[in-house]
């Protein structure tokens, strides 16, 4: 039996033991909450297409059209190199799989990098994988022998066992690369055809993926068990210059979509947004919720930080521009959605047209 002393000194320790706990979780909190809405960086002529968070770093990292380097970017703003190689002429899609301490990023070619050529311009599509704790190169493998065809590497989901799936936006296809890098073709289809971009961001849940087609603003539904039953989503509006996905905490879809020109989407689509999607049925369908603009700004694609949706502002329409004489130094990630709700809710969409230039307002 304990005395009334023994059971004071239990109930002392408890509480200690309770603050003890609270007080170790108010870093992560604290930390979350830290991150900013925006975060600028400096990088000559970098023109970043691809990012994502590291999460055991606390770093963005980020990808280079221009340079083709792999960097790092803090919440304050620093910028420095993460990984680079003679082989990279532009880094794309960029996907972290810390669980096998490595980074994966597409190699790729679409004219406007500093080691462009005439041999590799439209044609290169690659997979590089870099090691997450040192920048060190660990494999590096060709998706496609064919260099007759356009090829372009874009983007990348990571399955849980470690297989990729790997858009192609010059040539109708998706690879599947292993996780002892074997690759194959996952499916081939003239659903993916079309002129300049087409298959672009794509990402995975359950068993199957979805991939968006720039051009078009369609989005495609790919069960990864029989992949040649895919289905095209139904939307009520195209999602013209749809460019990068992600899913939200919430289970809604994030398409970070653009209309510049070089992609074929004329100014009337107006679909320069973050857009947030919802579906009821498994993504047969998928209904707009909601819309965040971005601005003429090139954002290109996203990631969620802490629940919170960041998309890369890549401004790659000035690099695409033939006339631009002075490159950018200064670019941006910035939060998507509403600034002063971290729980991931976008502005509810009201009827498109209201704004009068046929765009979803809110």
């Amino acid at each position: 039996m304990k005395t009334r002393g023994s059971m004071r000194y239990t109930l002392i320790l408890c509480i200690l033991v309770a603050v003890t706990a609270c007080n170790e979780k108010k870093p992560a909190a604290k930390e979350a909450a830290s991150l900013p809405e925006s975060v600028v960086f400096s990088s000559a002529s970098l023109y970043p297409e691809g990012v994502d968070w590291d999460a055991p770093n606390k770093r963005f990292l980020v990808t280079s059209i221009h340079t083709g380097v792999v960097g790092s970017v803090t919440p304050d703003g620093k910028y420095s190199v993460f990984a680079q190689d003679p082989k990279m002429v532009s880094a794309v899609g960029i996907r972290i799989d810390a669980a096998r301490d490595r980074v994966l990023v597409c190699n790729s070619d679409p004219g406007a990098s500093k080691f462009s050529s005439k041999d590799t311009s439209g044609k290169l599509a690659a997979l590089a994988a870099f090691q997450l704790s040192t920048g060190k190169l660990l494999k590096y493998v060709e998706l496609t022998q064919d260099k007759k065809d356009g090829h372009f590497c874009n983007d990348i989901a990571i399955d849980k066992d470690g297989t990729a799936y790997i858009t192609d936006s010059f040539s109708p296809q998706i690879y599947k690369v292993d996780p002892n890098y074997a690759v194959s073709v996952l499916i081939n289809d003239k659903a993916f055809s079309g002129n300049s971009f087409n298959l672009n961001g794509i990402v995975i849940k359950d068993n199957f993926l979805i991939v968006a087609k720039m051009n078009s603003g369609q989005l495609f539904k790919i069960p990864l068990d029989d992949p040649k039953s895919f289905s095209e989503v139904a939307l009520k509006d195209k999602l013209e210059g749809a460019d990068g996905l992600l899913w939200a905490d919430d289970g809604s879809l994030i398409v970070i979509a653009n209309n510049n020109a070089h992609v074929g989407i004329p100014a009337s689509a107006a679909t320069n947004a973050s857009i947030k999607l919802t579906s009821s049925d498994g993504w047969k369908t998928a209904s707009v919720v909601g819309k965040s603009p971005t601005g003429d700004v090139f954002a290109t694609t996203g990631v969620l930080v802490n629940g919170r949706p960041y998309a890369i502002y890549a401004m790659l329409h000035v690099l695409f521009n033939p006339k631009t004489e002075k490159h950018l130094d200064q670019f941006t990630i910035k939060q998507q959605g509403s600034e002063s709700n971290t729980s991931l809710v976008f502005s509810p969409a009201r009827i498109p047209g209201n704004n009068g230039d046929g765009g979803i307002d809110f």
